[in-house]
């Protein structure tokens, strides 16, 4: 319908000279370095020429695959701070370090970064960068304390994997917004509530973790 065309693509613009308006005003201070950077991945032209099909390894043997959709430099301080670009809602908590173990990105890969390049991280971050994120951004320090939250959350994680448990347990309302709910069923909320409570307390943990 070509009214429907018109109309997303002036949304598209508005986004993009919002952003670049953003960008503009706040952010400069940081130069760009690196687009796209690909790491643990196949060749590909579209990522970044720096991009390695060598795997991050992070926090004594975690192995991270993916890519950073922009790496920048500070002007004075020489410290990167690599950002994803999101076009949803930011989140109405915002979140500290690792948003109760559901904002895992930015660490992980201003992790993977600072391996892989061989220089300091100052931070990772989330850009909402649409008007429906409200231009919005979520900075999260790499430093002690977001290391050392990132490193329970993972080794949580690695021992439900090594002991066979790993519960279906949603948060209240998460169902409604879950693809999958064909495959556990509409019930999984009401049913969490017979399991053992003190085996879920491990992830009760990382939920109440900022």
């Amino acid at each position: 319908i070509p009214r429907v065309w018109k109309s997303e693509i002036e949304n598209l613009r508005t986004d993009l000279r919002g952003w670049l308006q953003q960008v503009a005003a706040t952010q400069s201070d940081w130069l760009p370095v690196h687009f796209e950077f690909g790491f643990g991945l196949a060749p590909d032209p579209h990522r970044d020429p720096a991009s390695t099909d060598k795997e991050a390894v992070i926090l004594d043997g975690i192995r991270l695959r993916g890519s950073i959709d922009l790496i920048e430099r500070h002007s004075t301080s020489d410290a990167l701070r690599v950002t994803d670009h999101k076009t949803g809602k930011a989140p109405k908590d915002r979140p500290q370090y690792v948003g109760g173990g559901a904002i895992l990105q930015p660490l992980l890969y201003a992790h993977a970064a600072e391996t892989l390049l061989g220089q300091s991280v100052e931070s990772g971050r989330l850009f909402f960068c649409t008007q429906r994120g409200d231009f919005s951004a979520v900075d999260i320090p790499l430093n002690d304390e977001s290391r050392s939250r990132l490193r329970r959350v993972l080794e949580t994680i690695d021992r439900s994997i090594e002991e066979g448990f790993l519960p279906a347990a949603p948060q209240a309302g998460a169902c409604a917004m879950c693809d999958y709910s064909a495959v556990c069923g509409p019930y999984e909320e009401t049913r969490v509530k017979r399991k053992q409570p003190d085996r879920l307390e491990p992830l009760i943990e990382i939920r109440h973790s900022p």
